[in-house]
């Protein structure tokens, strides 16, 4: 309980920071450094790659993601859980964005689209979503499924889960920047919540979630 109190607050001060930078301008610097750092790397494949990682963490595709964990048997044990993370993680992080209103950057720099069918741009800039929604998914998942192999006596596995889906979010947020359509603190400030949401998370989890519906039949 003390390393999460500790977590909350270090997650909690690093998101007030990175709002306080955006809200107040201070950011923009370094925002405008960043995208430009990426516009000048771009090249064929890495622009193929990041939009297919990209694709992976879109919030449709994760939708997807949870219908499907939520259908297989142990849906009360992982699927109900992480899909009501996600459910909440996106609600926060869209009623910020409304709140917040920052615009993303101009539309020449977009490698993918972020529009309606008219044209206007899809929701505002900060936080990103993407970035949010997919280290909540997959560091959650990781999670269980972690703690299920360390039941098992496979420490390293759920060591390595970890690692990989905590990578894997990581690259969902470096394709918001390499494509255009988010700022840097965008996404350090989608990465921030979402640390800060999944101690939340975890924390009524481990307290108020049935026990007898805890872990992960592997």
């Amino acid at each position: 309980m003390v390393k999460k109190r500790i977590f909350f607050i270090v997650f909690a001060a690093l998101f007030a920071t990175v709002l306080w930078l955006v809200t107040t301008g201070r950011s923009q610097g370094f925002d405008d450094s960043a995208l430009a750092f990426f516009i000048a790397i771009r090249d064929t494949a890495p622009t193929m790659f990041f939009k297919a990682v990209t694709f992976c963490g879109d919030q449709a595709t994760v939708i997807v993601l949870c219908i499907v964990i939520i259908a297989l048997p142990g849906r009360m044990k992982v699927g109900l859980p992480i899909a009501l993370m996600v459910t909440v993680g996106a609600a926060v992080q869209s009623i910020l964005k409304d709140i917040i209103a920052r615009p993303r950057p101009d539309m020449e720099y977009w490698l993918v689209g972020e529009t309606d069918w008219l044209g206007f741009s899809l929701g505002s800039s900060f936080p990103s979503g993407h970035a949010n929604t997919s280290m909540i998914f997959w560091v959650a998942l990781a999670i269980l499924a972690g703690r299920a192999l360390i039941l098992r006596g496979k420490k390293p596995a759920a060591i390595l889960l970890l690692i990989v889906c905590f990578c894997f979010a990581l690259l969902v947020g470096i394709s918001r920047l390499y494509l255009g359509v988010h700022y840097l603190s965008d996404v350090l400030g989608g990465w921030t919540l979402a640390g800060l949401l999944l101690i939340v998370f975890f924390t009524l989890y481990d307290k108020f979630w049935p026990s007898k519906w805890r872990g992960l039949s592997i």
